[in-house]
């Protein structure tokens, strides 16, 4: 049987998943304790449909949920079976009776969450896994919940400034589409007695309009195959993610997507120090948030110099992670002990230099879209319309 495992990397710090061939779970985990390897879960293959099921299942409502009752004096496991006896929807039900039979079975909260069918988010589990040591699981919810609500806002300004040069663009794909395949084929029809006094791009328009006219329907099936791909993207994040990669290929666009991924790490590097990691524990989770490599690369090449016994600052100035004002922001913040702070504080302002370019980049795009699009409506009107103005100046 095939299981899905999730192993950690000590060296490197980075969560592998792969698949395995074992006879169950249990065995195949100890034989690979045995030769050294830090398993994390072992989900069977079966399991992956699933998963892919509860992808529904709501990470933060869920947090946000458990840490209302969890304050009103509840135990956790009190508060596990309160949430598993309300009637919801059956694949957030089966997710929160396999975290209750792993609280019952005596394994910790960190444990529950991280071998359930459903992948929580590998930030989570590190910390309620700091928090565990404490007893400060609720912080650790208010700090998680308090992480993605930032993430989940500055993804929907994002989404809000792509909707309307989106609009603008398919409108005018469907009324040029509308024009070339309708409007067209019928003006070719009356050209045709004296197509010799055509020109050449009037003669190329028609043709175009002949060729999507006959083939319409095939047409608009792979319009709506492309609609219905961008929608799954979407759903899956894919969509953003190629947004976001696409961008970064021009230049002027590379310097803020810079500051939109390391706004992201310096948020979880904050909230992971708040949750009692230190700082060589805390970047490998947070350097998987880099979609850019060299980026990536910076910040395990800042992990190792931490760990020859480089202060923060520096390490991040000598890898290129930050500037002079974040620079002395980072000192400050190492000899004060306030580091978990200051690394909050220069994340947000990271994060709003973003926001104000995506908001300056959309008001542009705007007006632009708008004209390009006004432009080929009106050079199909004008190819038309030529001929007609051509036997109008021989009369």
């Amino acid at each position: 049987m095939q299981f899905l495992v999730r192993t950690f990397d000590v060296s490197s710090g980075v969560v592998i998943e792969r698949m395995m061939e074992g006879e169950e779970p249990l065995a195949l985990q100890q034989m690979l304790e045995r030769e050294g390897v830090t398993v994390l879960s072992v989900v069977g293959h079966h399991s992956q449909f699933l998963v892919k099921r509860k992808s529904n299942f709501n990470v933060v409502l869920f947090c946000e949920e458990l840490r209302t009752l969890l304050s009103s004096g509840m135990s956790l496991v009190e508060a596990i079976e309160t949430l598993c006896a309300k009637k919801d929807g059956g694949n957030k039900h089966a997710v929160l009776l396999e975290i209750q039979q792993r609280l019952l079975e005596g394994k910790p909260f960190s444990a529950a969450i991280e071998s359930n069918q459903f992948i929580f988010p590998v930030l989570l589990v590190a910390s309620i896994k700091a928090s565990e040591r404490t007893s400060r699981i609720e912080d650790a919810l208010d700090e998680y919940i308090a992480y993605e609500k930032l993430a989940q806002e500055l993804g929907r300004k994002i989404v809000s400034a792509a909707i309307y040069p989106s609009l603008v663009v398919g409108f005018g794909m469907l009324v040029c589409l509308f024009m070339i395949s309708y409007v067209v084929p019928r003006f070719a029809k009356v050209y045709e007695d004296f197509s010799q006094s055509l020109s050449m791009s009037t003669i190329l328009l028609m043709r175009l309009g002949q060729f999507v006219g006959d083939h319409i329907f095939l047409l608009l099936g792979g319009v709506l195959c492309v609609v219905a791909a961008a929608f799954v993207g979407y759903k899956n994040g894919k969509l953003k993610s190629l947004f976001l990669r696409s961008l970064g290929r021009f230049k002027f666009a590379q310097y803020y997507l810079r500051l939109y991924q390391l706004a992201r790490i310096y948020q979880t590097m904050s909230m992971l120090l708040k949750g009692g990691y230190t700082l060589s524990d805390a970047i490998p989770l947070a350097q998987n948030l880099a979609f850019d490599e060299k980026l990536k690369n910076q910040v395990i090449n800042t992990r190792s110099a931490i760990q020859e016994g480089k202060r923060l600052s520096t390490a991040f100035v000598e890898n290129g992670l930050t500037d002079s004002v974040t620079e002395r922001m980072l000192i400050v913040g190492e000899r004060s002990g306030n580091l978990a702070t200051i690394l909050d504080i220069i994340a947000q302002a990271y994060r709003q230099e973003f926001t104000l370019f995506i908001e300056r980049a959309t008001r542009l795009a705007e007006p632009v879209l708008l004209m390009l699009v006004g432009l080929m409506v009106g050079a199909i009107i004008i190819l038309m319309y030529m001929p007609v103005f051509d036997l109008a100046g021989g009369i």
